[in-house]
């Protein structure tokens, strides 16, 4: 099986996506190295949640293209990160910040606070094909974190690709039918889970303390949550067989341990 390799700051992670054409190219008995893709651009988003340090930051954002929306744009100014755009009503931030960024080279696309779109769903809009790390998402109100966890699902279902929601403390990773992740974990956590995303989904998971098979998982009943991996330096394994779920991972010490 091949995988996608995405480092994260203090994290690896493979990831990989049956393509449609992967699989057309095996029925039709073609080479897969004629149809391989380029690989795909890394691209940041940093929302208005709870802030990530500093620190992560500035590590997530090398080797990638990195946008904010409103009040991602202060923990972006407050890392030294430059994003290429930001959208948002500057309504959660101030002027000043919008101000310095502009001069230092950022796009700022403005809106009227009277709109229905919030402002990461205006930039995602915007936003290039390319694998993608959302930060700013944790943290603050259920409604933001609600919208933005589902926000970033519609995103996925129209357009493909790997969508993950990280900072230092917490990660999720959406996956959805017929696809499979590898993670290599070097640091403990206080819990791993999986959400289901739709109304079922249906998933194996390995690497843990209470492993599943073709375990069909509930949206209205999301019971398996607050698993452990099975040893120390896990190596764990989840495959969504349908339906749509998040793989949860929170961090013990509230960050995670560099292992490249």
């Amino acid at each position: 099986m091949d995988y996608t390799k995405i480092t994260l700051p203090e994290l690896k992670l493979m990831f990989h996506v049956k393509h449609q054409a992967q699989m057309a190219a095996a029925e039709a008995n073609v080479s897969r190295e004629t149809l391989t893709p380029s690989p795909a651009p890394e691209l940041l988003v940093v929302a208005g949640g709870r802030a990530p340090q500093p620190d992560w930051l500035r590590s997530a954002a090398k080797g990638r293209s990195v946008y904010a929306a409103d009040r991602g744009a202060a923990c972006c100014l407050n890392a030294g990160v430059v994003p290429r755009a930001l959208y948002g009503d500057c309504d959660s931030t101030t002027e000043d910040v919008y101000e310095r960024l502009a001069a230092l080279g950022t796009q700022v696309q403005r809106f009227q606070p009277e709109k229905d779109d919030t402002d990461l769903q205006l930039l995602l809009k915007s936003l290039p094909f390319g694998i993608l790390l959302a930060t700013g998402i944790w943290g603050g109100r259920f409604d933001h974190l609600f919208s933005n966890v589902y926000t970033l699902l519609g995103v996925k279902q129209q357009r493909g690709g790997v969508v993950l929601l990280a900072d230092e403390q917490e990660l999720m990773l959406l996956l959805e039918a017929d696809e499979d992740v590898e993670l290599e974990l070097h640091a403990e956590v206080e819990a791993v889970s999986l959400l289901p995303l739709s109304a079922e989904t249906c998933v194996d998971f390995s690497g843990v303390h209470w492993p599943l098979k073709n375990a069909a998982l509930k949206q209205l009943y999301p019971y398996a949550i607050s698993n452990v991996p099975s040893g120390k330096d896990a190596r764990l394994h989840c495959s969504c067989h349908a339906g749509a779920v998040g793989l949860y991972i929170r961090w013990q010490d509230e960050r995670i341990s560099m292992n490249n």
